[in-house]
């Protein structure tokens, strides 16, 4: 009789162990199952990517119900972390999707951060126009990139024939360049709009601001695989509105998005990050975020140079604004900026 009473007060406790042990596993399942976890790569360090870290930072992710898990790996290197599976979600370069969609790879563009030249040309002291940038050397990082490009086009803008007219070096990335035009080895460069604060600063000249010009050239795409495409579509469509939202906050948030801006890039210099602030967030970056077909064009006409299959391709080819369409069709964003 003890022995049962013994062993029936025994499988009670080990009813409520286990209901204690469900409740607290789904107390944990729910209040994590609230949140998508979701890994997203980013392959630039610049002001560019202030969107993506204010978005963090404001907490509109999770607004959207993401544990967004934000990783940096410098250019081709993310679209081939995409491809590995690391990350169905990225924010990179679209040439190499161009380059990886050659080779087979399955991802899509679904929407468009930078859309417009983000550029401006610095010139040495001693150059202060077009005119005195003729017989002279501009630096570049190297050639088939997106900064021969934008060169050849800002030479073109600036009157001058960028075949006959100037020496293309190739010099390395931005900073490189800088250090280049400081040193005298060359007498032109481009550079983003923080480099060009500091310029400014240092006595350099600005011959011409392709900022201004509204010239498409697409320089950033939200990126997904065709699988997650597919497969989850509506952790898709939130992920897109919430960076959306975070766009406008962004754009209408100024003290805040420079904050991030200078957390991220580690930068004390706030009057170079409040310029390019300024920048993308009046003229680089759309609201809405749709990529440019035409500068997207440019973009495959550039892959070209290095890969002459890619001149077959077209934007509608490498675009999937399925989502993107949903979301403006129900007045999502048209409401942020109203």
């Amino acid at each position: 009789m003890i022995n049962r009473i013994l062993l029936l007060i025994l499988s009670r406790l080990c009813l409520v162990q286990i209901f204690l042990s469900v409740a607290g596993s789904a107390s944990g399942q729910t209040s994590a199952g609230l949140l998508t976890t979701l890994n997203v790569v980013y392959s630039n360090i610049s002001v560019s990517s202030a969107p993506i870290w204010v978005t963090q930072q404001a907490g509109i992710y999770r607004k959207h119900r993401f544990d967004a898990k934000l990783s940096f790996a410098r250019g081709t290197l993310a679209a081939q972390a995409m491809l590995a599976g690391s990350f169905p979600v990225g924010f990179i370069s679209p040439s190499n999707v161009v380059t990886t969609s050659l080779a087979g790879a399955r991802m899509k563009i679904v929407g468009g951060m930078l859309d417009k030249m983000v550029y401006m040309v610095v010139s040495a002291r001693n150059v202060t126009s077009a005119a005195q940038l003729r017989g002279k050397r501009m630096g570049i990082s190297t050639f088939g990139s997106s900064s021969e490009t934008a060169t050849r086009m800002a030479v073109k803008e600036l009157g001058l024939d960028p075949d006959r007219d100037i020496t293309l070096l190739q010099i390395g990335n931005s900073a490189d360049r800088y250090a280049a035009l400081a040193s005298g080895r060359i007498e032109g460069m481009l550079a983003e709009p923080t480099d060009v604060a500091r310029a400014r600063k240092e006595g350099f000249n600005i011959l011409i601001d392709l900022t201004t010009r509204g010239i498409e050239y697409q320089g950033s795409a939200i990126v997904m695989t065709e699988g997650f495409l597919r497969d989850q579509r509506e952790t898709g469509s939130r992920f897109l509105s919430a960076t959306a939202e975070g766009v406008h906050y962004f754009k209408t948030h100024r003290e805040e998005s420079i904050k991030a801006a200078a957390a991220y890039l580690r930068s004390a210099d706030v009057d170079a990050i409040a310029y390019s602030w300024q920048v993308h967030a009046e003229r680089l970056i759309p609201p809405k975020l749709y990529p440019s077909v035409k500068g997207m064009q440019l973009v495959i006409r550039e892959v070209a140079q290095r890969t002459p299959a890619a001149a077959a391709m077209t934007p509608e080819q490498l675009f999937d604004l399925s989502l993107l369409d949903e979301i403006d069709r129900s007045g999502f964003i048209d409401r942020l900026y109203r």
